[in-house]
């Protein structure tokens, strides 16, 4: 991997905020005008900078906008789209139905913003030249979102579950006093493609007697701890750039590649369909996995590691990690189910294992951007950094990049996007 900067300075790092820092929206790439990107831009804006939405949740509200507007650009353009078929409408505007697919979405999941989002779109439709095909775009558009809506009613999103915390015991989630659990809704939530939440639950997390936890265990403590003095200040920058809010991160990244590439409407809206759905069920499936084994964090294990039953683990009472823990279960890293799941869809959209591609970050004191040249480059660096963040052991990273590879073989193998790759794929 090569850095996208020449120099590396971690002296002014400060405080991750609990959720990880939000990125700012920034210009694309140069390129041609593209619609689903302009409203993916607004999309993230509204989900994550003004309703402050968690990564896992503003990537279930991203992935509804995204099957709308994919089935709006491929009811005029052809394929299979994902929600309820309509009748083909070839001379309809592409721009117009982008625009009306995402405004009716964003306006149904944030109405609080309703008044914004119709700014947005009266300038996007003035764009749109007046006549049968901007009236035709708008109609597709609608009915794109109704669909969606439509096949979406009673699927749990945002759904009050009853969750309450267990009783403190050793291995099992705890969390400071005066904080709440992080979207528990997310766990029990109906999959976008998969056929259940606990479709690929992994088994659970080592037993605090054996050695694959001492062995977990003693790595994060030594690596993950706030002065750690093993932890190198690569290694200490790395870990706080994927601190970034996940689901900006991505799609930010993405538009930036489809303006890069010069991607034109029907692909970009396959993309971020590919990756924002297979994402969402991924993030569906680790908190599915996170809230049904309930495992502590390092920020409690390592204090409490003398009630584990393990002679092999030694507790420090004084030990924090570099970065501020979420507020969800440990085990598995969703990170790890997330990222490997969208890098999939991306790798997938591609046709090589061989992504290139910039992933921003605005962390305090990283850089600026990173560049991965392959899947499993990225990859393994997520993995790393967050046990040298002090957020996760080593075997969870590891078993939520398998749930997320076998989330996205089973998205993109039966979702919509197997049957329309000719028509989209660059």
């Amino acid at each position: 991997m090569r850095n996208s900067t020449k120099s590396r300075s971690v002296a002014c790092a400060v405080a991750v905020a609990l959720l990880g820092a939000v990125l700012v929206p920034t210009a694309q790439a140069a390129g041609p005008p593209n619609s689903v990107v302009d409203w993916n831009a607004i999309a993230q804006t509204a989900a994550i900078t003004t309703a402050k939405q968690a990564p896992s949740e503003a990537t279930i509200t991203l992935a509804y906008i995204q099957a709308a507007v994919y089935d709006a650009t491929v009811t005029i353009d052809g394929g299979r789209p994902y929600g309820p078929w309509q009748r083909p409408r070839r001379h309809a505007s592409v721009d117009a139905a982008v625009s009306t697919a995402a405004h009716d979405m964003l306006v149904h999941l944030l109405p609080a913003q309703t008044t914004t989002f119709d700014v947005d779109y009266a300038t996007a439709l003035a764009a749109v030249p007046d006549g049968h095909a901007k009236d035709s775009g708008v109609a597709v558009g609608q009915l794109a979102a109704a669909g969606i809506i439509a096949a979406r009613q009673g699927d749990g999103y945002q759904t009050d579950i009853g969750f309450t915390m267990p009783p403190p015991a050793p291995g099992v989630w705890q969390l400071p006093a005066g904080q709440t659990p992080l979207t528990p809704w997310v766990s029990t939530m109906r999959p976008f493609l998969l056929a259940a939440p606990d479709q690929f639950r992994p088994g659970p997390p080592p037993a605090l007697t054996s050695r694959a936890w001492a062995r977990e265990f003693n790595e994060v403590k030594a690596v993950g701890g706030a002065t750690s003095t093993v932890r190198t200040p690569d290694q200490t920058m790395i870990a706080r750039f994927w601190t970034s809010h996940g689901a900006q991160q991505w799609n930010t990244a993405l538009g930036q590649l489809i303006s890069s590439r010069g991607f034109d409407v029907d692909q970009a809206a396959r993309l971020f369909a590919m990756v924002d759905l297979t994402g969402a069920d991924a993030s569906i499936g680790c908190f599915d996995a996170k809230y049904h084994y309930l495992f502590w964090r390092p920020q409690f294990a390592v204090p409490l590691a003398g009630t584990d039953g393990n002679p092999a683990t030694t507790a420090d009472p004084t030990w924090t990690p570099l970065v501020a823990t979420p507020t969800h279960p440990e085990y598995p890293s969703a990170h790890g189910c997330a990222s490997t799941a969208e890098a999939d869809a991306l790798s997938a959209f591609l046709g090589t294992r061989r992504i290139e591609i910039d992933m921003p970050s605005l962390v305090a004191g990283t850089d600026p951007s990173r560049h991965f040249d392959t899947v499993d480059e990225m990859i393994t660096e997520i993995r790393n950094a967050r046990v040298w963040g002090g957020l996760h052991y080593r075997g969870s990273t590891l078993v939520g990049s398998r749930l997320g590879d076998q989330v996205a073989r089973w998205d993109l193998s039966r979702g919509p996007f197997r049957d329309d790759g000719r028509r989209t794929r660059p």
